[in-house]
């Protein structure tokens, strides 16, 4: 009794509703046969009286119990109406009508595919269906729309081998205040950004406040042409990054031109990190360890002095450097356009080669890193850090399916997974809307699954189960 109680509850039955209830484990199986005390008590059509018009045996997967995959065979009552003679089939309690799965089972599938860290062939496996069912249901059941364009939006770009039209990299859109996925799209080329901006209504577009981007001309001059009270702002984390691998080039370039073993040689290739992070303690007090390749004691403040000594230009660049990033950490709305000028003519007065294309990047995109101080939420500056971080969300997604060859199918996963406001949408019917079209299949034979002989045993034993 006790366990016909437990099945009871898994199948989310009351007593009340059960007619007959028996249950058999084969091969690990464990395979549930019921009936129910019908609740129709008159024609849908009609509103005559019903009666019994035949029985049909129903087969529906359902989720483990006790650790055991579990197949319900329900015995479904089908009426017919005295009155206008239609047939209908008894209410399905226990899955859709056009899926061989039950509710538990779909929901479960449903839950698993809003873990990105969860593959395909895991759910799959986990589930006890194939892969291809899998990705039916999720074509099914996750069906986005177009999003609203969030007040803060952020832009940014992800490597695939998805994008479309020619490009390598698909666009990613996120909300900055809400902190989730808004959109993807196939790539990120100004005719396609156009096309998904111009088919927003003006009066959505114009909500559109604040947007943050890398240095991709495309997204600045679609931001300005289409969102029209909108703030641009360049996230300064590309900008340190420009600043930075210059930095790098040049003291490659320094070093390749060393005498291979000399001791500049040996400092700029295995201690530049003291110049390009700030990860190391240089207290003059820190008594260091034994240096073997000056055979003496150095701490990291001796090494960092020495690489300063080497080439004043590289002191030069490295101070430019430093202080650029002492600005972009301390600098606020009100001082930054004038410490900004300053730091500009410091550049120009230099004249670094390595700093030319930087220095060029400062005075186009002028505008928008300015903006980027501006705190108008929670008091923090404008950056592209919830883009960054999404685009290594979205990257680990991919990777944990060995990647994805459907666009459109991978666009509703992805936004799925990385937007907690959107759910999942169970239906009548499936919708294999994300398939891609294929050569149609040759003509074959499925082979239909008999009952074994224990399952016919209590089949025919029960006169409910009788012809």
């Amino acid at each position: 009794m006790d366990n016909i109680d437990f099945i009871t509850v898994s199948l989310n039955l009351r007593p009340s509703q059960i007619k007959l209830l028996n249950s058999a484990l084969n091969d690990g199986i464990l395979h549930i046969y019921i009936s129910l005390h019908p609740e129709e008590s008159e024609c849908p059509f009609c509103g005559g009286k019903i009666k019994i018009h035949s029985y049909s045996l129903r087969t529906i997967h359902h989720s483990d119990i006790c650790g055991h995959p579990s197949i319900i065979h329900w015995k479904r009552t089908r009426f017919v109406c005295k009155d206008c003679q239609k047939t209908f089939s008894e209410k399905n309690v226990f899955s859709p009508d056009n899926f061989s799965h039950s509710y538990t089972v779909l929901h479960t599938i449903a839950k698993d595919l809003k873990n990105a860290d969860l593959s395909y062939e895991y759910i799959a496996t986990k589930n006890h269906i194939s892969v291809s069912l899998v990705l039916l249901y999720a074509d099914s059941f996750l069906h986005i729309p177009r999003l609203r364009l969030p007040e803060n939006l952020g832009i940014d770009e992800i490597s695939s081998d998805m994008a479309k039209y020619g490009g390598a990299y698909l666009c990613v859109m996120v909300d900055n205040n809400h902190r989730c996925l808004t959109e993807i799209l196939p790539d990120r080329s100004k005719r396609t950004l156009s096309k998904f901006f111009e088919s927003i209504p003006l009066s959505e577009r114009s909500n559109v406040r604040f947007v943050t981007i890398d240095m991709w001309q495309p997204y600045k001059d679609v931001a300005l042409k289409y969102l029209p009270n909108v703030t641009v702002s360049v996230d300064n984390f590309h900008v340190v990054k420009e600043l930075c691998l210059c930095f790098t080039k040049f003291r490659v370039q320094i070093m390749n031109n060393c005498v291979y073993g000399s001791p500049e040689y040996y400092l700029l290739k295995h201690w530049h990190k003291l110049l390009e992070t700030d990860e190391y303690d240089l207290d003059y007090n820190n008594p260091g360890k034994y240096n073997g390749f000056f055979r003496m004691n150095m701490n990291y403040r001796d090494l960092y002095n020495l690489l300063l000594d080497l080439n004043p230009n590289l002191t030069l660049a490295y101070q430019l450097k430093e202080k650029y990033k002492i600005f972009n950490r301390d600098a606020t709305e009100d001082n930054c356009q004038q410490l900004f000028d300053d730091l500009v003519k410091e550049f120009t007065i230099a004249q670094l080669p390595c700093y030319e294309e930087f220095l060029t990047s400062l005075k186009n995109w002028r505008t928008e890193i300015l903006n980027s101080f501006k705190r108008p939420y929670n008091e923090k500056k404008q950056s592209n850090a919830l883009a960054e971080n999404m685009n290594g969300r979205i990257k680990t997604m991919i990777g944990v399916a060995n990647g994805y060859g459907n666009f459109e199918r991978f666009r509703a996963r992805a936004l799925y997974c990385f937007n907690d406001r959107l759910m999942y949408s169970l239906t009548q019917h499936i919708y294999p809307r994300n398939k891609r079209e294929f050569k149609p299949r040759g003509k074959y034979q499925k082979n239909q699954t008999a009952l074994t002989t224990s399952e016919l045993d209590i089949i025919e034993d029960d006169p409910i189960f009788s012809d």
